[in-house]
């Protein structure tokens, strides 16, 4: 079945190379309907869905993510992947921000990130930046 297209989808999109969504960042776990929803190509790699969870999920990082793109992303992904769209991602859409400067604050998020997992940035920096422009309400 085609997955249908979404904003994330274009080849302009503020998503490629972003994957904040997909590493763990922005998200820690994404909901799934099921272990087909999951996928052949996820399932391959490791990922399990915790069916204890209400809805299902499974645990973010993504192994599907290859650091710029999603690995799998022409052949299975999870429905929640094609759908999820961060608030940076929808300001974009609706013109109420420019793709560039929605880029700066993913390679600042990025950068802070890597600062955090290096024990240099206090975690709650990082909490902070995924409220205010990727997940007002997460």
């Amino acid at each position: 079945m085609a997955q249908v297209p979404t904003p994330a989808d274009d080849p302009g999109s503020i998503c490629i190379g972003c994957g904040l969504c997909c590493d763990g960042t922005v998200l820690s776990h994404l909901a799934v309907s099921d272990d087909s929803d999951l996928g052949q190509p996820l399932a391959a790699l490791g990922v399990s869905v915790i069916v204890e969870a209400d809805p299902p999920v499974f645990a973010l990082p993504c192994p599907a993510f290859d650091g710029t793109c999603c690995s799998v992303h022409d052949l299975h992904r999870p429905r929640a992947c094609g759908l999820f769209e961060c608030d940076l991602l929808q300001a974009v859409s609706a013109g109420e921000l420019d793709a560039d400067e929605a880029r700066s604050v993913i390679g600042a998020t990025k950068s802070l990130r890597d600062r955090v997992r290096a024990g240099a940035a206090p975690d709650a920096e990082l909490r902070g930046a995924v409220r205010r422009h990727f997940r007002a309400e997460g």
